[in-house]
């Protein structure tokens, strides 16, 4: 449910949409909620995504180190790095079925997880998929929804569902 000023604002972008005139002087908000259900092109930070796809966009092999194992000080370091890496991100994902990429303490714990991760054969950093796994945390807004985006790009929500006829009606009615 919208507030006030939601609703104000919503209304506002419906009437600045030059593809929805013909509707608004028609009254047509089925066609209207519809519309604004649309995909857009903006890009925001998705607040439900399923753990699965971020587990596929993972390059787990890099969590391995490529030296051969020895017995050294520095080779153990480099394992343990690894490790502790592998360890922050099954923490943060284990046992869950989906996770809120729009927060940015679990955007840092993903990348810090699965960046600088000192596994090449000469104990060099790579990456285990954080460029991948990014664009999993992402999604497009739909035309609704990208009235009340905050941020830049990809941005925040600041506003999330299904727009239906009765937010239409509300929204030029001045509340529910």
């Amino acid at each position: 449910m919208f507030t006030r000023s939601q609703l104000n604002s919503l209304k506002n972008a419906i009437l600045a949409d030059s593809n929805l005139t013909t509707q608004v002087n028609n009254g047509e908000t089925g066609y209207i909620a519809s519309y604004l259900n649309q995909p857009s092109s903006t890009v925001v930070w998705s607040t439900v995504v399923k753990v699965q796809d971020i587990y596929d966009a993972i390059v787990w092999a890099n969590f391995t180190p490529a030296a051969a194992i020895d017995s050294t000080q520095i080779w153990a370091n480099r394992a343990l790095a690894c490790q502790g890496k592998q360890f922050n991100l099954q923490t943060m994902l284990t046992g869950r079925d989906v996770i809120n990429g729009s927060k940015s303490n679990i955007r840092a714990g993903l990348q810090d997880a699965l960046t600088g991760i000192p596994s090449k054969a000469d104990g060099t950093n790579q990456n285990a998929g954080w460029t991948s796994v990014q664009l999993v945390l992402q999604r497009f807004a739909t035309l609704g929804e990208k009235v009340f985006v905050t941020g830049g790009s990809p941005g925040t929500l600041g506003w999330e569902g299904e727009i239906t006829n009765d937010d239409v009606v509300a929204a030029f009615n001045g509340g529910y």
